[in-house]
């Protein structure tokens, strides 16, 4: 499926509009997007406009771009952009004002589209294109140009290879700066890009595309997809590498894009950087960005000056000399900044060349209004910057002012030796004797390590085993940091899968952290499991063949037994421990400790076991199998006691139940009330009331009492009728009431 923002067309026509002159330069981006519905990329445009020169009727609401195949350069589809934004772009000195001689605004055309991968799998790639004619006729370096084109050009890779999909990014640049130059003036220009996948990027001067526009047909609908677009020509006395004349040609670093050059004279000067994409060590993809620089006679600016003058000197500082700052002295600095130019803003900064040690300045800036006016600074350092290796450290001070169009800097590069703060190693020991220990498996080992450092810096303890990890063989150490002194503790309960013929050494070090200098001292503790032959252990219990048959009712009941564990060897610990069959001891109801000591032990267990346990059966079995256990780490080091306990339902037989039916209550003792022997009580099957009706069914008697006596109170001699209600079932009978 297309999106709608992709559309097929099969000619591509021109349209006469006004000329162009408004556009300074631009490029085109394609970002892969994620999350966005019906989208697969963010297409853009950006347009650098000329504000002061350039008609605001040039500016077009929306704009259409060509996306064409490389291999044969078949035109897949157009993507029609929307006007986003338009704004001034500022200058490197925000406070910089040629109204009459430079305004640049950015113009930015930007739209989602989804590029189907399985439409864009040409294993040579695809390209972008968008031309107008014509540019600035007042540019100086290329022939006729105010009847030149502009072309905008990005290649891009297939977005599938060899079945898999291939996300890519092109370069994405930043908002270029409003900044012009001044003639014999060196000026830097930041031109470069990032890559949001990672990719490298390279970048050369190349000559500008004039593209198939021309003045007659300056507004393409939609551009010609070539190989071969045509290249603006360039004037005489400029080329490809002297674009801008002069003896210092404009020049692009090739791994950051930035550009360098020193105008000789006035002029307005168009220029292309070729950005190329490579992923890992393939090119992939390119984009071609044009810009105009405009060179001005600028008013004269002096550059700044850094100073620095030692306390007690007249001479000034240079770079040939070392300055020592000695251990106790202040870490700080007074340095200078002047500038012969009246009514700029000097601002200081201190960069390190060969280390990491960052130092504060304060002030920083300084408005000056005087040519004697001056930016003094205290530079300091802090603690943590020393002169460890012997060497200086080297510092670069870098005074700007706020010139135009850019600030002019200089830079005194200092070298210092900071005179270290003595710093004793720490020192780490232990309690072990004689730093080792044979341990028997299975009972725990307990020593310390103690660090302790003179300068009373931050330290930390940290233990290694030599090739085995601690915790994997039954050692714990938490180390641990504290200042000035540290304690410790070290634990070693040895495994049974341990090789007992080898030693595990231990390496524990301790480090002094002070400004991460990691100063350190160390020591090793040798240690070694043990096992002794012991005779294997025996467990028991005090029940009569460990079996327990339990008829349950409806009534509270208990079962209550002694396990006892024993080892004759005094020097072995045992442990005793329950193992259920299919259950949970605690969610059973049962009560049970495991328990470890020496020679023998005893846990009770306890259990009160209810009706519910039997899960609706007559008969539940529960097995427990009672171990105990040495840490002998022998085969035989186990024993075993199983205890069978069976819980069963009561049986209750009601084909005997036979209940009277007559009695007499005349108070002669004889047969003078109505009860019956009622079956007793099961998990399933329990007594619930009787109730006895007269013959027209009127209830004359009801209770829940099991050992009830009716005497009839006062009704008369008749035959009634009673209902035992039981859990499962209901019996019915009649009973003579004779006076």
């Amino acid at each position: 499926m297309r999106n709608y923002y992709l559309i097929i067309l099969l000619s591509i026509t021109f349209v006469s509009q006004i000329f162009a002159t408004h556009i300074v330069g631009g490029e085109i981006e394609l970002l892969s997007v994620k999350g966005e519905n019906n989208a697969s990329h963010r297409l853009t445009l950006n347009l650098y406009f000329d504000n002061i020169n350039g008609s605001v009727g040039a500016i077009d609401p929306t704009v259409n771009l060509g996306i064409f195949r490389k291999g044969d350069n078949v035109f897949i589809g157009y993507a029609k952009l929307p006007l986003e934004s338009n704004n001034l772009i500022p200058y490197s000195n925000p406070n910089c004002r040629q109204s009459n001689e430079v305004q640049t605004r950015l113009i930015k055309y930007t739209s989602l589209l989804y590029l189907n991968p399985d439409n864009f799998d040409d294993s040579q790639g695809y390209y972008i294109v968008w031309e107008r004619c014509c540019r600035n006729g007042v540019i100086s370096n290329i022939v006729l140009p105010a009847e030149a084109g502009s072309a905008f050009y990005l290649e891009f890779p297939p977005l599938k290879k060899n079945g898999n999909l291939f996300v890519n990014s092109s370069p994405s640049f930043s908002t270029l700066k409003g900044d012009y130059m001044c003639i014999n003036r060196p000026f830097t220009f930041e031109f470069g890009a990032a890559d949001a996948d990672g990719d490298s990027l390279v970048y050369r001067l190349v000559t500008p595309l004039n593209g198939d526009a021309t003045k007659d047909f300056s507004k393409p609908v939609f551009p010609f997809g070539r190989s071969d677009y045509p290249l603006v020509k360039w004037e005489n006395g400029f080329s490809l590498d002297n674009v801008m004349g002069g003896t210092r040609p404009l020049k692009v670093n090739p791994r950051t894009g930035q550009l360098t050059v020193t105008v000789e004279k006035e002029g307005l000067f168009v220029f292309c950087v070729l950005t190329e994409e490579y992923r890992k060590g393939v090119k992939i993809g390119e984009v071609r960005r044009d810009f105009q620089l405009k060179s001005l006679d600028c008013p004269i600016n002096n550059a700044p000056l850094a100073l620095f003058r030692e306390k007690g000197k007249s001479e000034y500082y240079n770079s040939e000399t070392t300055i020592n700052i000695k251990y106790g002295e202040k870490k700080c600095l007074t340095l200078f900044g002047t500038d012969r130019d009246t009514s700029q803003s000097l601002s200081m900064k201190v960069i390190p060349a060969n280390s990491k040690f960052i130092p504060t300045v304060s002030p920083a800036l300084l408005a000056n209004a005087t040519p004697k006016d001056t930016l003094r600074s205290e530079v300091c350092f802090d603690e943590c910057t020393e002169s460890t290796d012997g060497k200086p450290l080297i510092f670069d001070v870098i005074v700007s002012d706020n010139g135009c169009p850019q600030p002019l800097t200089n830079t005194l590069r200092l070298k210092i030796h900071i005179e270290p703060k003595p710093n004793l190693p720490p020192t780490i020991t232990t309690d072990l004797l004689n730093r080792k220990a044979e341990t028997l498996i299975g009972t725990t080992l307990k020593f310390n390590l103690f660090g302790n450092d003179k300068d009373n810096d931050s330290i930390s303890i940290i233990a290694r085993g030599r090739g085995f990890v601690l915790s994997q063989v039954g050692m714990a150490f938490a180390g641990g940091s504290g200042i000035g002194n540290l304690t410790s503790p070290f634990t070693w309960t040895p495994i049974c899968d341990l090789n007992r013929t080898t030693d595990y050494i231990v390496d524990f070090i301790i480090i002094d952290k002070r400004c991460g200098r990691n100063l350190r001292d160390s020591i090793s503790v040798n240690l070694k499991p043990m096992s002794i032959k012991v005779a294997s252990p025996t467990v028991y219990t005090n029940l009569a063949n460990n079996v327990i048959d339990l008829t349950l009712d409806s009534n509270e009941q208990s079962i209550l037994f002694d396990v006892i564990g024993e080892e004759i060897t005094p020097q072995t610990s045992i442990k005793l421990y329950a193992v259920p069959y299919g259950f949970d001891l605690k969610s059973s109801g049962m009560i049970w400790s495991d328990k470890t000591g020496t020679v023998k032990i005893i846990s009770p267990f306890t259990w009160k076991p209810d009706c519910s346990l039997l899960k609706g059966k007559d008969s539940m079995p529960y097995k427990i199998d009672f171990v105990v256990e040495n840490n002998s780490c022998n085969t035989d080091r186990f024993d075993t006691v199983t205890v069978n306990i069976v819980l069963k339902n009561k049986l209750v037989n009601f084909e005997t139940f036979k209940p009277a039916n007559i009695f007499t209550p005349n108070g002669d003792g004889k047969n003078d009330y109505f009860s019956l022997e009622i079956p007793e009580n099961s998990c399933f099957e329990q007594f619930e009331f009787i109730e006895i009706f007269n013959r027209w069914g009127n209830s004359v008697f009801k209770s829940s009492d099991r050992n009830f006596k009716w005497t009839g109170d006062d009704y008369a001699s008749a035959d009634y009728y009673y209902q035992l209600k039981f859990t499962l079932r209901v019996f019915k009978g009649w009973v003579s009431l004779v006076r």
